[in-house]
């Protein structure tokens, strides 16, 4: 559904025309809905994202991309030659545990550890200011509303009637029905905790054993250990 078609199904529960409900005040309902429904979590499959970024020569920091949720970063690895996974740890642990400042006289530590602080990966050990690295994250990227008739909403499809009810619950609000505002804000409730239980269902075989081992490569395995 589109975002037109969630206003046409708005009015029309609403039994509004585009003159009583104007797209003035429809828009910032449906932007309110989506940023309430995309709070509930900060890792939406339909976001899962890779990118590729690098500390340059000359810089002690690497910039995260923009559009990357960053409490939803998930993996740092190293690239190249001696690729390893970088552990990820707080910026006050790192500073605690590798002397605070950076250290500019450093001449090739090998990053084993990164954090976040302001928008930059902090690498630790402070690698040499003239190498150039290359670092592989994943996580989430940032889900973005647009309100353009015909755009598609940045959300899984099975959560777009939600953003109805929402908004249909705000309009009874701005009418001053709190009987029916509850009731729609309810339903926008109830409705998206039901689809959260589809959407975030993490993918794992079937039936799941516990304590079980799988394969990982030839003559070894993995154990499982489920507390």
């Amino acid at each position: 559904m589109d975002v037109q078609g969630i206003k046409n199904y708005v009015r029309a529960q609403l039994d509004m025309d585009d003159e009583e409900l104007p797209d003035s005040l429809l828009d910032v309902y449906l932007q309110e809905a989506f940023d309430r429904t995309m709070a509930f979590d900060n890792r939406w499959p339909r976001n899962e994202t890779s990118w590729t970024i690098a500390k340059i020569p000359g810089e002690q920091t690497a910039l995260l991309p923009l559009d990357l949720n960053l409490p939803s970063l998930t993996s740092a690895w190293l690239t190249g030659t001696s690729s390893h996974q970088l552990l990820i740890v707080d910026q006050k642990t790192a500073e605690d545990s590798f002397g605070g400042a950076y250290r500019t006289d450093a001449s090739g530590d090998v990053p084993a550890y990164v954090s976040v602080w302001n928008g930059q990966l902090h690498l630790w050990p402070t690698p040499s200011m003239a190498s150039t690295i290359q670092i592989a994250i994943r996580g989430y990227r940032q889900p973005v509303w647009t309100i353009g008739a015909s755009d598609i909403p940045d959300l899984d499809p099975r959560l777009h009637v939600t953003l109805a009810y929402f908004a249909i619950a705000l309009s009874y609000a701005q009418q001053e029905d709190e009987v029916l505002e509850g009731v729609y804000m309810a339903r926008w409730d109830r409705d998206l905790r039901q689809q959260l239980r589809a959407i975030l269902d993490p993918i794992h075989n079937r039936p799941l054993v516990l304590g079980g081992a799988g394969p990982i490569a030839p003559g070894r395995s993995v154990i499982v250990n489920v507390p």
